[in-house]
């Protein structure tokens, strides 16, 4: 059986929100329940202890949205990951940059406006190519990275007020994105309307988030956390943008971060035909759903037992002798050794390569995290790939390791060799 989770000292006292954020009716469908776990998007120093909340998604029996039902107001970290430290992120940032030039015949007379712009390593790419462009982004420190490095950034919250604001001042965009942005905003109406009033009458917006269906359908219970407040379904995100005047055309699955969803909408009565993808995202979600009649309703009990699985797993390690250490300080890990009971009993230390996070611990489970020099110079039996999404590229710093005999593991969505 799982062991009781590290007890934190900060406890939600608020009752739990039970309306929905779409459509406002009543939740009574439980699809996960971690019980109460520390907020996993940040670190803490030594003796502090993380605020903690209930981590519970419920499921609107009348609109089919999912959601984070606590009323807690997540801060946002002060150290913001950056987004041009992944290789790979940088390289299919450039990859969509160049695609969506070519099929908007973007030039020095257009702009790009992205909501949520990070350090702008999406807009860069564009800013290349001699487009106009301009991020909006909360993360002062993000934005400043941004500005420096010759990105127009607005630090702000992206809102409809935002959007008129800018609209007014800059003018509207031709191209709006905003990957993994929607999920995070406490109002999904004010958030995608700021859409609608920025966008030119042509122009096109893509969103892209983490797709409920791929959550499901391979159990990562580690990807809820208290700052997501929705996770979205294409017939989810369709509504939530016909409600604001904005028609989705085309669809993409994607296999970023353990499965995303990206669409591209534009204004209801902008002449951009419905494409391909669009039916065939609109196909994998019905037959999914018609094939695994338990797909929702049985996402907690299923995440139960991998949890004892991973916890098990390393269990057994443990008492054979073998020392585990796990690489990675990411909020995705911390959801999972949190939600597994999983902490220095277990796991001696967590290394990352962020000097920012050195000396400091992960939430809950106060699992220190140190540089990876430290494991290189004293090499664990075992590492576990927090970042599992991304498993091969986040291990090539660890590969000295392997011909020393340290194995590597991805706790999900199964206990695997990396």
């Amino acid at each position: 059986m799982l062991t009781a989770q590290p007890e934190p000292t900060a406890q939600w006292t608020r009752p739990a929100r039970v309306a929905c954020r779409l459509c406002g009716a009543r939740l009574h469908r439980s699809v996960l329940d971690l019980g109460i776990l520390p907020l996993a998007h940040r670190t803490v120093a030594l003796g502090e202890d993380a605020p903690a909340y209930p981590l519970h998604a419920r499921m609107c029996d009348d609109c089919l949205l999912v959601q984070i039902s606590d009323d807690a107001e997540a801060p946002a970290t002060a150290t913001p990951y950056l987004s041009s430290r992944s290789a790979s992120r940088v390289a299919r940032a450039g990859q969509f940059a160049t695609a969506m030039m070519k099929r908007l015949r973007l030039g020095p007379g257009s702009l790009v406006i992205e909501a949520g712009s990070n350090d702008g390593y999406l807009l860069r790419h564009f800013k290349n190519a001699g487009v106009s462009v301009l991020g909006i982004e909360l993360a002062a420190a993000a934005g400043g990275v941004a500005t420096r490095n010759g990105i127009a950034t607005e630090i702000a919250a992206f809102t409809t007020e935002i959007a008129m604001e800018v609209a007014v001042r800059i003018g509207r965009a031709d191209l709006v994105v905003a990957n993994y942005v929607l999920n995070h905003a406490p109002d999904l109406f004010d958030f995608a309307a700021g859409f609608a009033g920025i966008l030119r009458p042509l122009g096109v917006v893509t969103i892209q988030v983490p797709h409920l269906l791929a959550l499901a359908q391979r159990t990562q219970f580690d990807a809820f956390r208290h700052d997501t407040y929705t996770y979205l379904s294409l017939p989810v995100l369709e509504r939530v943008l016909r409600s604001v005047g904005l028609r989705v055309f085309d669809a993409e699955r994607l296999p970023d971060r353990g499965g995303s969803l990206r669409v591209h909408a534009c204004h209801a009565e902008a002449p951009h035909a419905a494409r391909p993808g669009l039916k065939s995202a609109r196909l994998a979600e019905t037959a999914a759903e018609f094939e695994r009649s338990d797909l929702y309703a049985g996402f907690n009990d299923r995440a139960a037992l991998i949890r004892e699985e991973i916890r098990a797993f390393l269990q057994v390690r443990r008492e054979s002798g073998r020392r585990i250490a796990a690489f990675g300080a990411v909020a995705r890990g911390s959801t999972m050794l949190n939600a597994c009971g999983i902490g220095t009993d277990l796991v001696d230390c967590v290394a990352d390569p962020d000097p920012a996070q050195h000396g400091r611990f992960l939430p809950g489970t106060h699992i220190p995290i140190v540089p990876v020099e430290a494991l290189l110079e004293r090499p664990p039996d075992d590492i576990l790939i927090l970042p599992w999404t991304r498993a091969a590229e986040a291990a090539m710093p660890l590969l000295p390791l392997r011909p020393r005999g340290v194995q590597m593991w991805a706790m999900l969505p199964r206990v695997g060799r990396v």
